[in-house]
């Protein structure tokens, strides 16, 4: 029989996803699919997303010590990306995340970080980056999801990005399960990866200021091999 304490967070997991799921966001934005496609001779594939297009390669390691007592997870990811209001672009993005524990000494060095900058034609775009880190929170928080926060910053812009459940249940896997987007406090993005099918990608509908902003920071985090998703 379960204690009252856990039947008490369960029902709170419930109860946030209840909330999460009817985000207005979802409503006012258009949902999307990455669409990928192959490229001849290249060690990843292309894509499509709209009317934005491009092509990505990414290379990741893993290291495990007794058992997962240590580990060291890394990644690598190059993409590049153009629209008609985007100039052809390349992201080159690197980062990873350790951590080490050992009996009752834990040493929780979970400093994952993963940046992305941006160059054109050989020279980096200035004040065109992205940034992610492990974000500290709540017990209720932690056993939704791994916790992320990181900022896209481009033309003049900056939108935060977090972890948080959009749809599906609430269940405890470990890995990632969503995040959104937010400008000045109100939610205008984000990507859903609790489904069975490709992950739901949620962008300011065609027109939009935000269009392009939010484009870049979802395709950085879905090309981000993140740990929390290798290791589960």
């Amino acid at each position: 029989m379960l204690q009252r304490p856990f039947i008490g967070l369960f029902a709170g997991l419930l109860l946030t996803t209840q909330a999460w799921a009817q985000t207005p966001m979802t409503q006012s934005t258009q949902q999307l699919e990455l669409k990928p496609r192959r490229v001849p001779g290249l060690m990843g594939y292309g894509f499509d997303l709209a009317e934005y297009k491009g092509e990505t390669a990414t290379r990741s390691t893993s290291f495990r010590a007794l058992g997962n007592a240590i580990s060291r997870d890394s990644a690598r990811t190059r993409y590049t990306v153009t629209s008609p209001s985007i100039p052809e672009v390349e992201a080159d993005c690197a980062g990873g995340q350790r951590r080490t524990q050992l009996g009752w000494i834990a040493f929780e060095r979970e400093d994952l970080s993963y940046s992305c900058t941006f160059s054109r034609e050989g020279q980096v775009v200035e004040g065109m980056v992205f940034d992610l880190a492990l974000q500290k929170a709540g017990l209720l928080a932690r056993m939704s999801q791994p916790q992320r926060a990181g900022e896209m910053t481009y033309g003049g812009q900056t939108i935060r990005v977090q972890t948080q459940r959009i749809g599906g249940l609430a269940l405890p896997t470990g890995r990632i399960a969503g995040y959104v987007f937010l400008k000045d406090g109100q939610e205008i993005g984000g990507i859903d990866f609790n489904r069975i099918m490709a992950p739901a990608i949620y962008l300011p509908h065609p027109g939009s200021p935000d269009r392009d902003i939010a484009t870049l920071a979802a395709l950085s985090i879905l090309f981000f091999a993140d740990p929390a998703n290798q290791s589960n």
